[in-house]
């Protein structure tokens, strides 16, 4: 796991009305717990926090600097539900010597030859996978050879993969990975069935009377409200003390 420096500062306003003038500002809500310490509240620069995932990931050893100087990593960023960036984070306290568990990312190399010639279709059915390490011997990400896989055969699975050392894996080791199956062909000349082909005529029908009627059909769009982001119970237990 990489390490990375993130300056942080103190935060006294709490709920709502306080969340939304700062990210007004360009700054983010964030809190930090952990190790049977007190929950701090912090505020962290948007565009800063913003740019460290983008190049880093989430999986990402923090050297705190400012209102907090300590060790620590992402546990959770909340997101906004339209545009996507983050909205509010949660950071864990962590020792160096002291082992943490995450789900990392499963990267696959090494593409089979049946999938190569276009016979087999590649089906990854788990793309995490939970170990456990100290902080800086975390891994971004664990890669996966499945050049031996062939088409209709065995998946790979968790108990196959080798892991760097000082890793423990807590995925089961029957939980299986990828593997190559046939892919599914469309006939496009098979005859349709009485569903689709009431649903054709169906179509057909107020097509032919929208033309009828020299009238283009439209379809309403309904803005929905937008979703209040949810925070963790130590970052809400902190905002119900603070109003």
């Amino acid at each position: 796991m990489s390490q990375k420096e993130l300056t942080v500062e103190s935060r006294s306003g709490s709920g709502k009305v306080a969340a939304r003038q700062l990210r007004r500002a360009g700054k983010l809500p964030a809190v930090i717990y952990g190790h049977g310490e007190t929950p701090v509240q912090l505020t962290v620069d948007a565009k800063a926090f913003s740019d460290l995932i983008a190049h880093s990931g989430t999986h990402v050893l923090l050297n705190l600097k400012g209102a907090a100087n300590e060790s620590a990593v992402i546990k959770k960023i909340e997101r906004h539900p339209v545009k996507g960036i983050p909205a509010t984070i949660d950071f864990q306290r962590v020792s160096l010597n002291e082992r943490i568990h995450a789900k990392v990312a499963i990267i696959l190399e090494n593409e089979p030859l049946d999938v190569k010639t276009g016979d087999g279709l590649l089906v990854q059915s788990l793309h995490e996978i939970d170990i456990e390490a100290l902080p800086a011997e975390m891994p971004e990400h664990i890669t996966v050879d499945i050049s031996h896989l062939v088409l209709d055969g065995p998946a790979v699975h968790i108990g196959e993969i080798t892991v760097p050392a000082g890793i423990t894996v807590l995925t089961p080791g029957d939980e299986a990975i990828a593997a190559v199956n046939k892919p599914k062909k469309v006939d496009i000349d098979a005859p349709l069935d009485e569903a689709d082909a009431a649903i054709e005529a169906e179509g057909l029908a107020k097509a032919e009377e929208a033309a009828a009627e020299n009238t283009v059909a439209t379809e309403e769009v309904v803005a929905e409200p937008v979703a209040e982001v949810e925070i963790s119970p130590e970052a809400a237990a902190l905002e119900s003390k603070g109003e």
